[in-house]
């Protein structure tokens, strides 16, 4: 009877361990264009990329398709941003550096939205990669040829805007940044938008909405450049965006603390899980 008790126990055990298992374990990924020979390589699993990159004509990814063995419509949530002594750390709010917990706190928020209305979710770092300009460059080509590779795929990275104006953001605050080298998707933009007013008039912040970030240089890393990340991605798939919530300072004005901006954000959060489900899900 003991005996017997111990093999229930086991069994349920490794019942329970295999449930626990994350479900992208098994999902596998493989390299397009396997004809031709890149540069580079980075990364590993499935953020693994191969890419060609001569620091001339930045908007293009010349990147290997990588394809997602799934059925699922695919996102992909970057983490953009780095520690304060690196590259880019995003907004500041009374001297402190905001960009990287924002992120963090989106991305999860999100990525746990998506997962429950079906998505397979990517959720690729910039320290992946590498915090500097090499890994930049990987970090963006891995997700334009995940929109190379795959035929349903929405990139949305939300951030919080600084609140100083300059020639690239004259007007900082709520907008949804887009691609200017590439053909838009308007329908998309505009379908994102619908559903993320309702929130932007319960707290009375304005939403400037889908803009082209402008571009004053061709100068690759530029931050007068038109955002390398929108450019490279939406080159295979319009559907990619940079997405200010709001300035940091509102934020923390509205919810009290950067922390408690996921609280204050959470019906953003909802509805921008909704419409992308309502997106990839239209046909």
């Amino acid at each position: 009877m003991m005996l017997i008790h111990k093999q229930l126990v086991f069994g349920l055990l490794l019942t329970a361990s295999v449930i626990a298992l994350p479900i992208r374990a098994a999902t596998t990924s493989s390299f397009m264009d396997a004809d031709r020979s890149f540069t580079f390589e980075k990364g590993s699993g499935l953020y693994q990329v191969r890419f060609n990159y001569t620091g001339e004509n930045w908007t293009h990814a010349d990147v290997a398709g990588i394809h997602i063995h799934t059925e699922k419509p695919i996102a992909i949530l970057p983490m953009q941003y780095t520690d304060p002594s690196a590259m880019q750390p995003g907004a500041m709010v009374k001297d402190r550096y905001i960009g990287k917990q924002w992120n963090r706190i989106t991305q999860r928020a999100l990525a746990r939205r998506l997962e429950a209305r079906g998505f397979f979710v990517l959720t690729p770092s910039i320290t992946q990669y590498g915090e500097d300009l090499p890994g930049f460059q990987a970090f963006e080509h891995f997700i334009a040829g995940v929109h190379k590779g795959n035929t349903n795929v929405q990139t949305i990275l939300l951030t919080a805007d600084a609140h100083i104006p300059n020639a690239q953001n004259p007007m900082p605050g709520a907008q949804m940044l887009v691609t200017g080298t590439n053909d838009r998707n308007h329908k998309w933009e505009a379908h994102l938008q619908r559903y993320m007013a309702p929130f932007y008039e319960a707290v009375e912040l304005g939403n400037r909405g889908a803009r082209v970030r402008g571009g004053l240089s061709n100068e690759e890393g530029s931050s007068a450049a038109w955002h390398p990340l929108i450019e490279r991605a939406a080159e295979y798939g319009p559907e990619v965006t940079i997405i200010e919530v709001a300035r940091a300072i509102d934020i923390v004005e509205k919810a009290g603390s950067i922390e408690k901006g996921e609280a204050w954000a959470s019906p953003l959060f909802d509805a921008i899980a909704d419409a992308m489900q309502s997106w990839a899900f239209r046909d």
